[in-house]
């Protein structure tokens, strides 16, 4: 355990990424892609150890991307596990994204679902078959990981939730997402820019950001000013409804969910509602929840205390999961 829990502080973040990870990104990491259901490609990245002690597979959350887990990708594979991870639809390098390349849409979360069922059949399954299975998913990511796990109950055996969006923070009433969703509908406006969201302008804005890490936040924020493909920064009105519709339908059947489940909050997340996750505790009791009262949305890339703690609490479960 000593080289899993050595983890990069906020002043030795950028010299070990550059000294240490991108070094580990050229030599052993495989970036592919493999056909969604819907026919169109989605990128992935996977790195095994020499003697894997089982695959976790990382679901990312609204707008990010491969770059935003170099870190925790690495700390995963020093410690003997697997990764596996996949740009979501309309992510990254994955197709299915606008015109506009700064804006997040998706027609139904069913495709966040289904895309993942085939990532975890052609790529997971397919390169390393027969071993234990984790599933680790942050935000936006969450939400799917859930949905998932309700279809398909065979695939994993143990899931990690980290701030997942079982409930956004919204003002808005169920009259007025159903008006909302007619309005979008009927005048075709499903896949432009959702009201109060945003288009990717280049300027950073980390106080407002969902991090308290700023070596991290300009880490990921370089990425996105060299490279279009990162710069998805808004959501459109279609995502947004998706994801409404998603927040009511995963708690319908969260009781068939029988692996162990550990729910990783954050205490100033301005982004989800703590219902949520009281909710999804009541229906999934054998929920173990980690709270991390100071972080903000991102406890990954937290202030060094927190994070630290976060990455103890993380190791500890997948240790207990594979001992």
């Amino acid at each position: 355990m000593e080289q899993e829990m050595r983890f990069f502080g906020e002043e030795d973040f950028l010299p070990k990424m550059k000294s240490e990870v991108h070094t580990w990104l050229e030599t052993s990491v495989e970036n592919g892609t493999f056909t969604a259901p819907d026919g169109t490609k989605r990128n992935y990245y996977r790195a095994v150890p020499g003697e894997m002690k089982a695959q976790v597979v990382i679901l990312h959350g609204f707008c990010e991307f491969w770059g935003k887990y170099h870190e925790y990708a690495y700390y995963l594979y020093r410690a003997g596990y697997g990764v596996y991870f996949m740009e979501q639809y309309g992510h990254g390098y994955s197709e299915g994204k606008l015109p506009e390349p700064d804006v997040v849409h998706v027609p139904d979360y069913d495709v966040y679902v289904e895309d993942f069922k085939a990532f975890l059949d052609t790529v997971v399954g397919a390169k390393d078959p027969g071993m234990k299975r984790v599933l680790l998913a942050h935000s936006m990511g969450g939400a799917v990981a859930t949905l998932f796990l309700e279809r398909y109950q065979e695939y994993f055996d143990r899931a990690l939730l980290s701030s997942p969006m079982l409930k956004m923070k919204s003002n808005l009433s169920p009259a007025a997402i159903f008006a909302f969703r007619l309005y979008a509908t009927l005048l075709g406006k499903k896949k432009a820019l959702a009201p109060s969201q945003s288009r990717f302008d280049g300027k950073p804005i980390f106080e407002e950001s969902s991090t308290l890490s700023k070596a991290r936040y300009d880490y990921l924020f370089d990425y996105r000013l060299q490279d279009p493909h990162y710069q998805t920064y808004g959501a459109s009105i279609g995502w947004a409804l998706a994801s409404f519709k998603a927040n009511g339908m995963l708690m319908k059947k969260a009781d068939v969910i029988k692996i162990p489940v550990d729910l990783f909050t954050a205490g100033r997340d301005h982004l989800i509602d703590p219902l949520g996750y009281e909710e999804f505790v009541k229906r999934v009791p054998q929920t173990k929840v980690h709270a991390y009262e100071k972080s903000k949305h991102e406890i990954f890339n937290a202030d060094d205390e927190t994070r630290l703690q976060y990455f103890v609490d993380v190791f500890e479960a997948l240790r207990q999961y594979t001992k």
